[in-house]
């Protein structure tokens, strides 16, 4: 069987990924992580998101280097990278999960679609949240996001056949990447991490979610901190949604009236898991929601063209 190369994007994790257990059955297989400069220029992005990968990815590394499985992280623009990678790694295969996001990463992808066909490899991509691509219509989603996010979770694979002859060069240093050091400090990063993360909110610290999460005295403890871990993938959205689901009906089961409270809290919680996936489904379906106000009421009550910078940039610093 020719070569795979599984792409990351917002996946960074070993366990419940169907890119990686495909390419366990190729004879040769490696992973890649493109640090893209159309995302580091991109209206979205911030420095602590690339500290944040690299802070993701060294472990990641490391798991996937005792399966055998080679992570190569390189910067550039991607098809840039699969051409030149190539001439090291003849894959016929590449593996990915499907991505919804801005205009840029969309435009990469069909770009990514172009040079695939060109070079005569397949690309396979996987769906990895309750986001259905081309969806015609919204009626019955509810009941296929069920039906996605209760499927069995992937174990990580516990062996890879490596692809022979790759340099692992060092992680660039964000200094490499061209970019500053973050002014905040960081979550901690990697799969373990959020792990421990999504742990200690459906043992403790989620007992008060519904009251405590609109107040900023209170949010900080009691919401769960999965955001970045969600939206960079250390943990699929899956395995959140069976961990909610199994303590919910563990603390059901109890009868103790603080376990019941706890659980309705937890359900606050599992219902915004839904909402996560309902709103990229907007954005997968109306991608022009990125440019175009949903409201047309509100079309025409700002000047689009010709902004006041300052009183922006008052308002955007509060």
């Amino acid at each position: 069987m020719p070569g795979c190369l599984v792409w990351l994007k917002k996946d960074l994790r070993a366990c419940d990924h169907a890119p990686l257990a495909l390419a366990a059955g190729f004879e040769q297989a490696a992973a890649l992580y493109v640090i893209e400069p159309a995302w580091l220029a991109s209206s979205e992005f911030e420095t602590q998101h690339v500290a944040f990968t690299l802070a993701c990815l060294a472990p990641l590394r490391a798991q996937l280097a005792t399966r055998g499985l080679p992570l190569l992280v390189r910067v550039g623009a991607v098809i840039d990278v699969f051409a030149a990678l190539r001439r090291e790694f003849a894959f016929a295969h590449l593996a990915s999960h499907e991505e919804t996001g801005p205009l840029w990463s969309y435009e990469r992808d069909q770009a990514v679609a172009r040079w695939c066909r060109s070079e005569g490899v397949q690309w396979q991509e996987f769906a990895q949240s309750g986001v259905v691509r081309r969806l015609k219509s919204r009626s019955g989603w509810a009941a296929r996001w069920q039906r996605r996010i209760d499927a069995p979770r992937l174990g990580a694979p516990a062996s890879f056949a490596g692809a022979r002859g790759l340099v692992v060069q060092d992680l660039p240093s964000l200094s490499q990447v061209g970019v500053a050091a973050p002014s905040r400090p960081l979550l901690l990063a990697g799969e373990t991490a959020a792990r421990n993360t999504l742990r200690s909110f459906l043992q403790q610290r989620g007992a008060r979610y519904r009251q405590a999460l609109s107040s900023p005295l209170t949010a900080e403890q009691s919401c769960s901190r999965l955001s970045a871990h969600l939206a960079f993938g250390t943990l699929s959205l899956r395995t959140v949604h069976q961990a909610s689901e199994a303590r919910i009906a563990e603390l059901r089961a109890s009868g103790d009236t603080a376990d019941q409270r706890f659980a309705y809290h937890l359900r606050g919680f599992a219902g915004r898991l839904r909402w996560h996936c309902h709103f990229m489904q907007k954005l997968e379906s109306q991608p022009r929601l990125e440019f175009d106000t949903m409201c047309d009421a509100f079309i025409g009550l700002r000047d689009e063209e010709q902004p006041d910078d300052a009183r922006l940039h008052a308002w955007r610093n509060g």
